[in-house]
């Protein structure tokens, strides 16, 4: 990737915005002026009684303006359009080599700080900005995270005296300044048009009076962003993402809770599916959650081959594979705890070199791509929150592990930040699985091989999965309409999936509902077999792998994976048996379809 740098006022002059755009009351050199000065002020005069002067401070402003509109069954649930900044700021005392990161300030964050100061994180600033208004903003949240940094930094200092440190790689890498913009002009959206299709999609619920709760959701946020750091870093930049989610919700026999969604996410609306597909996607998550409701389940545990189809195929990739990609730093704290992420998102932290997957497949990440085959991805930037120029990486070559997505803080086998810091954490952007072509078949013969493996093993029959439950849809949209029931879809031990089916050995199909893979583990993914001739793209909003304790940081991301399907030799696929909530004493109203 290739960037032309020339100076920010030249380009910031010549933005030439549109009149729906993101743009502040003080101009983009005035909001950049005041970053800088207030920085330059900080770094020479910060200094708190016998405390270290700050070596680190960086500024982050943050421009939204947010869309969104929810429907339900043909009628408008909500609709808003607002436009809000957002400041953040960063101090680092110390030096490179030792400062106030990469410790839990355990006390701090229950109980607070002994010193309740300015707030410095996500704070909300006023919209009619201007130089002296912003200067004034900064100085106050500075003198909040100063005070925040030299306590937190005081705390670390003492803990370390107590223990001999093993671990001496810097708290914090160094990189060569960058300045650059990536913007573009916000392109408009007709709000009115957008909520009448959501209002139109909605309506489509009445048709099946058997769901009991169903919703529509869009959203839009675009978002430009300005950031200063005292190392001499500056950008500028714009981060899009859209989308439209459908969720659907009812109760089988016995009170068995069946679940549906669809979505689609894009950077912009205008790459949304049409209105007609759109519609057809609905219906087609109303017929078959309808299907799934009337369908058995397993009576016994299913132990053997397993074919993990198209959005399931990234899915699974997503929830177990992906997570251990991300260099995760342990963090200490009083009393010498260690914090390093979960069990299970950790695993390849020490792993560089060695095999993780079988030797025909690799993975790389690329946050060049802006689409694949045609499909429009959503993991598309060039300049990371920490302003490093974005880079691909070679994570998995030939079944073996090459290296790990980072940001500036440094872990052992990786010391430098390759450009993967966005949301606060470490997130991939378009993460492509790609296979030696002789170990790539058709669909057709990937299910010929998946069922002659069935045979193989003498078993009744084979397993298939098509679709399994997006994470993000099933915490939020999925909890709302479902009143909170959804802790029979708890993933702490399990996966819950969507759309499985049992296949016997002469090809017939037969949907299952309410069942879970439990096996599925990272060393799982050595044992596929093959793999499918085609990539399917996966526009998701991929969680932050951090730890519970690390507040102020995005929950969610826009990702993009593309895999292809994934036969595995062996899983194990069970019924969910959790308890789950009584059935309505009374049947459902009758909707009027008009």
């Amino acid at each position: 990737m290739k960037k032309v740098i020339v100076l920010l006022t030249i380009i910031f002059s010549s933005l030439g915005l549109s009149a729906q755009d993101l743009s502040l009351s003080a101009s983009p050199n005035d909001i950049l002026r005041a970053m800088r000065d207030e920085i330059n002020r900080s770094m020479s005069q910060l200094k708190l009684e016998s405390l270290e002067r700050p070596y680190f401070v960086e500024y982050t402003i943050t421009i939204t303006d947010n869309f969104n509109a929810s429907a339900k069954l043909g009628n408008l649930i909500s609709r808003s359009n607002n436009k809000e900044v957002s400041l953040d700021v960063g101090i680092r005392v110390g030096n490179y080599a030792l400062d106030n990161s990469n410790f839990m300030d355990i006390g701090s964050m229950f109980f607070g700080s002994r010193d309740m100061g300015e707030r410095y994180s996500s704070r909300r600033i006023p919209l009619d900005l201007n130089y002296n208004v912003l200067r004034k903003e900064l100085w106050l949240a500075t003198d909040g995270a100063y005070k925040n940094a030299t306590e937190t930094y005081s705390k670390k200092l003492a803990s370390l005296k107590n223990i001999i440190q093993k671990d001496t790689i810097p708290d914090f890498s160094k990189v060569k300044p960058f300045k650059g913009v990536d913007t573009t002009i916000f392109p408009k959206i007709d709000f009115d048009k957008i909520t009448d299709q959501v209002l139109n999609i909605s309506a489509i619920f009445k048709n099946y009076p058997q769901i009991y709760s169903s919703n529509i959701s869009f959203e839009y946020l675009p978002k430009r962003i300005y950031y200063v750091n005292s190392e001499g870093t500056e950008y500028i930049k714009d981060d899009f993402f859209a989308g439209i989610e459908g969720v659907a919700y009812l109760q089988a026999d016995k009170g068995t809770p069946i679940v549906e969604h669809y979505s689609a996410y894009a950077r912009f609306p205008k790459d949304f599916p049409s209105l007609d597909s759109l519609r057809k996607g609905i219906t087609l998550t109303a017929e078959n959650i309808t299907k799934l409701a009337q369908a058995p389940t397993l009576d016994e545990s299913y132990n053997g081959p397993v074919l993990v189809e198209g959005q399931a195929a990234c899915e699974v990739l997503a929830r177990v594979f992906v997570p251990n990609l991300i260099a995760q730093r342990e963090q200490t704290s009083e009393g010498q705890f260690s914090f390093g992420g979960n069990e299970k998102s950790n695993l390849f932290q020490k792993k560089i070199g060695g095999r993780v997957l079988p030797e025909f497949l690799s993975i790389k990440d690329d946050p060049s791509m802006t689409e694949y085959q045609g499909v429009p991805l959503l993991g598309y930037y060039k300049i990371d929150d920490e302003g490093v120029p974005a880079q691909t990486v070679n994570l998995v070559e030939k079944g073996y592990l090459k290296s790990l997505l980072s940001n500036r803080t440094p872990i052992k086998r990786v010391l430098e930040s390759n450009g993967h810091a966005r949301g606060g954490t470490i997130i991939i952007s378009n993460l492509i699985m790609s296979s030696d072509q002789s170990k790539s078949l058709p669909t057709k013969e990937l299910k010929q091989k998946f069922l002659d493996l069935v045979k193989q093993r003498e078993l009744p029959y084979g397993i298939i999965i098509r679709k399994i439950i997006d994470r993000n849809i099933l915490h939020t949209s999925l909890s709302a309409i479902t009143f909170g029931n959804t802790s029979f879809l708890s993933e702490q031990n399990a996966i819950p999936l969507l759309q499985v089916y049992k296949v016997y050995p002469n090809g017939k199909e037969e949907l299952l509902k309410n069942v879970e893979i439990n096996s599925l583990t990272v060393q799982s993914f050595k044992d596929i077999v093959n793999v499918g001739n085609k990539g399917y793209v996966l526009n998701y909003l991929a969680p932050a792998v951090i730890q519970s304790f690390n507040f102020g940081r995005s929950i969610y991301t826009g990702s993009s994976i593309i895999a292809p399907d994934l036969l595995f030799e062996d899983l194990e696929i069970n019924a969910n048996d959790k308890d789950t909530p009584k059935l309505p004493f009374i049947s459902a109203p009758v909707v009027n379809k008009k």
